[in-house]
Protein backbone atom coordinates (compact mmCIF):
# COMPACT_ATOMS: atom_id res chain seq x y z
CA UNK A 1 0.00 0.00 0.00
CA UNK A 2 2.80 2.37 0.98
CA UNK A 3 4.66 1.49 -2.21
CA UNK A 4 1.55 2.27 -4.26
CA UNK A 5 1.10 5.67 -2.59
CA UNK A 6 4.78 6.44 -3.14
CA UNK A 7 4.47 5.58 -6.83
CA UNK A 8 1.43 7.83 -7.17
CA UNK A 9 3.26 10.68 -5.40
CA UNK A 10 6.30 10.32 -7.67
CA UNK A 11 4.06 10.28 -10.75
CA UNK A 12 2.28 13.42 -9.53
CA UNK A 13 5.60 15.19 -8.95
CA UNK A 14 6.81 14.24 -12.43
CA UNK A 15 3.54 15.54 -13.91
CA UNK A 16 3.81 18.85 -12.05
CA UNK A 17 7.45 19.20 -13.08
CA UNK A 18 6.50 18.57 -16.72
CA UNK A 19 3.79 21.22 -16.53
CA UNK A 20 6.27 23.72 -15.10
CA UNK A 21 8.65 23.03 -17.97
CA UNK A 22 5.90 23.59 -20.50
CA UNK A 23 4.84 26.81 -18.76
CA UNK A 24 8.38 28.16 -18.57
CA UNK A 25 9.12 30.98 -21.00
CA UNK A 26 11.33 29.82 -23.86
CA UNK A 27 10.88 32.73 -26.32
CA UNK A 28 11.66 36.41 -25.81
CA UNK A 29 9.63 38.70 -28.10
CA UNK A 30 10.20 42.35 -28.99
CA UNK A 31 7.73 44.72 -30.63
CA UNK A 32 7.01 48.26 -31.74
CA UNK A 33 4.41 50.04 -33.85
CA UNK A 34 5.54 49.90 -37.46
CA UNK A 35 4.52 51.48 -40.74
CA UNK A 36 7.31 49.62 -42.55
CA UNK A 37 7.33 45.99 -41.43
CA UNK A 38 10.33 44.72 -43.49
CA UNK A 39 12.51 47.67 -42.44
CA UNK A 40 11.78 47.41 -38.73
CA UNK A 41 11.99 43.62 -38.72
CA UNK A 42 15.48 43.85 -40.24
CA UNK A 43 16.44 46.51 -37.70
CA UNK A 44 15.31 44.50 -34.65
CA UNK A 45 16.27 40.96 -35.71
CA UNK A 46 19.99 41.07 -34.78
CA UNK A 47 19.12 42.70 -31.44
CA UNK A 48 16.57 40.12 -30.32
CA UNK A 49 18.73 37.22 -31.58
CA UNK A 50 21.68 38.56 -29.57
CA UNK A 51 19.50 38.95 -26.48
CA UNK A 52 18.04 35.45 -26.81
CA UNK A 53 21.49 33.90 -27.19
CA UNK A 54 22.64 35.62 -24.00
CA UNK A 55 19.52 34.45 -22.16
CA UNK A 56 20.03 30.71 -22.73
CA UNK A 57 21.00 30.24 -19.09
CA UNK A 58 17.53 31.58 -18.22
CA UNK A 59 15.84 28.94 -20.37
CA UNK A 60 15.28 31.18 -23.40
CA UNK A 61 15.74 29.26 -26.64
CA UNK A 62 14.91 31.87 -29.28
CA UNK A 63 14.08 35.48 -29.97
CA UNK A 64 11.06 36.64 -31.93
CA UNK A 65 9.63 39.85 -33.41
CA UNK A 66 5.93 40.72 -33.45
CA UNK A 67 5.37 44.11 -35.06
CA UNK A 68 2.12 45.98 -34.46
CA UNK A 69 0.25 47.99 -37.05
CA UNK A 70 -0.97 50.50 -34.47
CA UNK A 71 -1.03 51.33 -30.76
CA UNK A 72 -4.20 49.40 -30.04
CA UNK A 73 -2.79 46.22 -31.55
CA UNK A 74 0.43 46.59 -29.58
CA UNK A 75 -1.49 47.09 -26.35
CA UNK A 76 -3.45 43.90 -27.04
CA UNK A 77 -0.26 41.98 -27.83
CA UNK A 78 1.14 42.94 -24.43
CA UNK A 79 -2.11 42.14 -22.59
CA UNK A 80 -2.22 38.74 -24.29
CA UNK A 81 1.34 37.99 -23.17
CA UNK A 82 2.63 37.86 -26.74
CA UNK A 83 5.20 40.65 -26.27
CA UNK A 84 7.91 40.98 -23.62
CA UNK A 85 9.92 44.01 -24.73
CA UNK A 86 8.98 47.20 -26.59
CA UNK A 87 11.11 50.04 -27.96
CA UNK A 88 9.19 53.31 -28.32
CA UNK A 89 9.32 57.09 -27.94
CA UNK A 90 7.90 58.73 -24.77
CA UNK A 91 4.26 59.36 -25.66
CA UNK A 92 3.54 55.87 -27.06
CA UNK A 93 5.49 54.52 -24.07
CA UNK A 94 3.15 56.36 -21.72
CA UNK A 95 0.14 54.81 -23.47
CA UNK A 96 1.68 51.34 -23.00
CA UNK A 97 2.31 52.05 -19.33
CA UNK A 98 -1.24 53.29 -18.83
CA UNK A 99 -3.09 50.71 -20.90
CA UNK A 100 -0.88 47.61 -20.85
CA UNK A 101 0.97 47.90 -17.57
CA UNK A 102 4.45 48.08 -19.08
CA UNK A 103 7.38 49.59 -17.21
CA UNK A 104 10.45 51.51 -18.34
CA UNK A 105 13.61 49.45 -18.20
CA UNK A 106 16.23 51.57 -19.96
CA UNK A 107 16.78 54.67 -22.06
CA UNK A 108 18.03 54.13 -25.59
CA UNK A 109 20.46 56.64 -27.13
CA UNK A 110 18.89 56.54 -30.60
CA UNK A 111 20.99 58.26 -33.26
CA UNK A 112 23.66 58.78 -30.62
CA UNK A 113 21.76 61.14 -28.31
CA UNK A 114 19.98 60.53 -24.97
CA UNK A 115 17.35 63.26 -25.24
CA UNK A 116 15.67 65.52 -27.73
CA UNK A 117 13.10 68.31 -27.84
CA UNK A 118 10.68 70.06 -30.18
CA UNK A 119 11.42 73.40 -31.79
CA UNK A 120 8.74 75.63 -33.29
CA UNK A 121 10.12 77.85 -36.02
CA UNK A 122 9.01 80.39 -38.58
CA UNK A 123 10.57 82.68 -41.16
CA UNK A 124 12.79 85.50 -39.89
CA UNK A 125 10.91 88.00 -42.03
CA UNK A 126 7.59 87.15 -40.34
CA UNK A 127 6.16 89.12 -37.44
CA UNK A 128 5.65 85.94 -35.45
CA UNK A 129 7.79 85.90 -32.31
CA UNK A 130 5.74 83.90 -29.83
CA UNK A 131 3.08 81.19 -29.64
CA UNK A 132 0.48 83.89 -29.07
CA UNK A 133 1.36 85.36 -32.48
CA UNK A 134 0.27 82.11 -34.15
CA UNK A 135 -3.44 82.92 -33.67
CA UNK A 136 -5.12 82.94 -37.06
CA UNK A 137 -2.06 81.26 -38.58
CA UNK A 138 -1.21 77.68 -39.61
CA UNK A 139 1.46 75.43 -38.10
CA UNK A 140 2.68 72.19 -39.68
CA UNK A 141 3.11 69.14 -37.46
CA UNK A 142 4.74 65.91 -38.66
CA UNK A 143 2.16 63.16 -38.06
CA UNK A 144 -0.47 62.22 -35.43
CA UNK A 145 1.75 59.63 -33.74
CA UNK A 146 4.92 61.68 -33.29
CA UNK A 147 6.19 62.62 -29.82
CA UNK A 148 8.26 65.68 -30.75
CA UNK A 149 6.55 66.32 -34.08
CA UNK A 150 3.07 66.62 -32.59
CA UNK A 151 2.19 65.63 -29.01
CA UNK A 152 4.88 67.53 -27.12
CA UNK A 153 4.49 70.90 -28.92
CA UNK A 154 0.70 70.58 -28.96
CA UNK A 155 0.64 70.12 -25.18
CA UNK A 156 2.80 73.21 -24.71
CA UNK A 157 0.49 75.29 -26.90
CA UNK A 158 -2.57 74.09 -24.97
CA UNK A 159 -0.87 74.83 -21.64
CA UNK A 160 -0.43 78.43 -22.79
CA UNK A 161 -4.20 78.70 -22.99
CA UNK A 162 -4.28 78.72 -26.78
CA UNK A 163 -6.79 76.80 -28.86
CA UNK A 164 -5.90 74.60 -31.82
CA UNK A 165 -8.07 73.52 -34.72
CA UNK A 166 -7.17 70.78 -37.19
CA UNK A 167 -7.34 71.69 -40.88
CA UNK A 168 -7.71 69.38 -43.87
CA UNK A 169 -4.65 70.93 -45.51
CA UNK A 170 -2.46 74.02 -45.37
CA UNK A 171 -4.72 75.89 -47.80
CA UNK A 172 -7.48 76.13 -45.20
CA UNK A 173 -7.58 79.14 -42.91
CA UNK A 174 -8.31 78.89 -39.18
CA UNK A 175 -10.49 81.29 -37.14
CA UNK A 176 -8.59 84.42 -36.13
CA UNK A 177 -8.69 83.43 -32.44
CA UNK A 178 -7.34 79.90 -32.98
CA UNK A 179 -4.16 78.27 -34.26
CA UNK A 180 -4.73 76.03 -37.27
CA UNK A 181 -2.64 72.93 -37.80
CA UNK A 182 -2.16 70.28 -40.46
CA UNK A 183 0.12 67.30 -40.94
CA UNK A 184 3.03 67.38 -43.38
CA UNK A 185 3.75 63.63 -42.99
CA UNK A 186 7.52 64.16 -43.35
CA UNK A 187 10.26 66.31 -41.85
CA UNK A 188 11.40 67.49 -45.28
CA UNK A 189 7.93 68.79 -46.12
CA UNK A 190 7.78 70.88 -42.95
CA UNK A 191 10.92 72.86 -43.77
CA UNK A 192 9.81 73.41 -47.34
CA UNK A 193 6.28 74.46 -46.39
CA UNK A 194 7.56 77.10 -43.96
CA UNK A 195 10.18 78.37 -46.38
CA UNK A 196 7.70 78.61 -49.26
CA UNK A 197 5.15 80.35 -47.03
CA UNK A 198 2.55 77.59 -47.33
CA UNK A 199 2.33 77.62 -43.51
CA UNK A 200 3.47 80.27 -41.06
CA UNK A 201 5.27 77.89 -38.68
CA UNK A 202 6.59 74.35 -38.43
CA UNK A 203 7.66 71.84 -35.79
CA UNK A 204 10.72 69.57 -35.86
CA UNK A 205 12.86 68.00 -33.18
CA UNK A 206 16.16 69.78 -32.55
CA UNK A 207 18.17 67.07 -34.30
CA UNK A 208 16.10 67.29 -37.48
CA UNK A 209 16.19 71.09 -37.42
CA UNK A 210 19.99 70.99 -37.42
CA UNK A 211 20.22 68.31 -40.12
CA UNK A 212 20.91 69.48 -43.71
CA UNK A 213 19.12 66.34 -44.90
CA UNK A 214 15.88 67.56 -43.34
CA UNK A 215 16.35 71.32 -43.52
CA UNK A 216 18.68 72.63 -46.27
CA UNK A 217 21.38 75.05 -45.09
CA UNK A 218 19.98 77.87 -47.23
CA UNK A 219 16.61 77.44 -45.47
CA UNK A 220 18.04 77.61 -41.96
CA UNK A 221 19.45 81.08 -42.54
CA UNK A 222 15.91 82.28 -43.23
CA UNK A 223 14.36 80.65 -40.13
CA UNK A 224 14.06 81.62 -36.47
CA UNK A 225 13.02 79.51 -33.50
CA UNK A 226 10.17 81.00 -31.47
CA UNK A 227 9.71 78.20 -28.92
CA UNK A 228 11.50 75.14 -27.53
CA UNK A 229 9.93 72.41 -25.40
CA UNK A 230 11.60 70.55 -22.56
CA UNK A 231 13.88 67.65 -23.44
CA UNK A 232 12.53 64.11 -23.31
CA UNK A 233 14.25 60.71 -23.70
CA UNK A 234 15.08 59.90 -27.32
CA UNK A 235 13.72 56.38 -26.97
CA UNK A 236 12.79 53.93 -24.23
CA UNK A 237 13.00 50.19 -23.69
CA UNK A 238 9.96 48.84 -21.85
CA UNK A 239 9.16 45.40 -20.44
CA UNK A 240 6.05 43.64 -19.18
CA UNK A 241 5.46 44.60 -15.57
CA UNK A 242 4.68 40.96 -14.72
CA UNK A 243 7.94 39.67 -16.16
CA UNK A 244 9.83 37.38 -13.79
CA UNK A 245 12.21 39.71 -11.85
CA UNK A 246 15.32 37.60 -12.46
CA UNK A 247 14.67 37.55 -16.20
CA UNK A 248 14.04 41.29 -16.19
CA UNK A 249 17.32 41.98 -14.39
CA UNK A 250 19.23 39.69 -16.73
CA UNK A 251 17.79 41.45 -19.79
CA UNK A 252 18.80 44.79 -18.31
CA UNK A 253 22.33 43.54 -17.62
CA UNK A 254 22.78 42.15 -21.14
CA UNK A 255 21.51 45.31 -22.86
CA UNK A 256 23.60 47.62 -20.68
CA UNK A 257 26.72 45.61 -21.53
CA UNK A 258 26.14 45.37 -25.29
CA UNK A 259 28.50 48.26 -25.95
CA UNK A 260 31.42 46.35 -24.43
CA UNK A 261 31.81 44.01 -27.41
CA UNK A 262 32.34 44.59 -31.13
CA UNK A 263 29.34 42.42 -31.93
CA UNK A 264 27.13 44.30 -29.50
CA UNK A 265 28.20 47.71 -30.77
CA UNK A 266 27.58 46.68 -34.39
CA UNK A 267 24.07 45.46 -33.56
CA UNK A 268 23.29 48.62 -31.61
CA UNK A 269 24.47 50.88 -34.43
CA UNK A 270 22.21 48.96 -36.79
CA UNK A 271 19.25 50.04 -34.64
CA UNK A 272 19.17 53.57 -36.06
CA UNK A 273 22.66 54.39 -34.77
CA UNK A 274 22.03 53.51 -31.14
CA UNK A 275 25.23 54.42 -29.30
CA UNK A 276 24.34 53.14 -25.84
CA UNK A 277 21.65 52.23 -23.34
CA UNK A 278 21.53 53.59 -19.81
CA UNK A 279 19.44 53.26 -16.69
CA UNK A 280 17.54 56.34 -15.55
CA UNK A 281 17.76 56.98 -11.78
CA UNK A 282 14.55 56.08 -9.95
CA UNK A 283 13.92 59.71 -8.94
CA UNK A 284 14.40 60.90 -12.52
CA UNK A 285 11.99 58.19 -13.71
CA UNK A 286 9.38 59.27 -11.18
CA UNK A 287 9.71 62.94 -12.15
CA UNK A 288 9.54 62.11 -15.85
CA UNK A 289 6.50 59.89 -15.34
CA UNK A 290 4.78 62.66 -13.38
CA UNK A 291 5.46 65.29 -16.05
CA UNK A 292 4.36 62.99 -18.85
CA UNK A 293 1.28 61.95 -16.90
CA UNK A 294 0.22 65.60 -16.81
CA UNK A 295 0.83 65.99 -20.54
CA UNK A 296 -0.87 62.69 -21.29
CA UNK A 297 -4.01 63.73 -19.43
CA UNK A 298 -4.33 66.85 -21.63
CA UNK A 299 -4.42 64.71 -24.77
CA UNK A 300 -5.64 61.43 -23.31
CA UNK A 301 -8.82 61.18 -25.40
CA UNK A 302 -6.96 61.94 -28.60
CA UNK A 303 -4.03 59.61 -27.90
CA UNK A 304 -6.31 56.69 -27.08
CA UNK A 305 -8.21 57.17 -30.34
CA UNK A 306 -5.04 56.76 -32.37
CA UNK A 307 -5.28 53.85 -34.83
Amino acid sequence: MLQKKTSILIAACIFIFALSLNAAQVTITISRVSDDLPKHYKELKPFIDYLAAQLQTMGIKKGDILLARNNQELIQFVKDGKVDIVTETPFPAMVLMEKAGMKILLRRWKKGVPNYKSVIFTRKDSKINSLEDLKGKVIAFEDPGSTTGYFLPKVEIIKKGLQLVELKNYKEKPPLDKIGYCFAQSEVNIGHWVHKGFVEAGVLNDLEYQSPEEVPANFISDFKIIYETEEVPRNLILVRADMEPKLQEKIKEIILNMGLTDEGRKIMWGMLKTSQFDELPEKALEEMAKRFKEKYELLKAEIEKLP
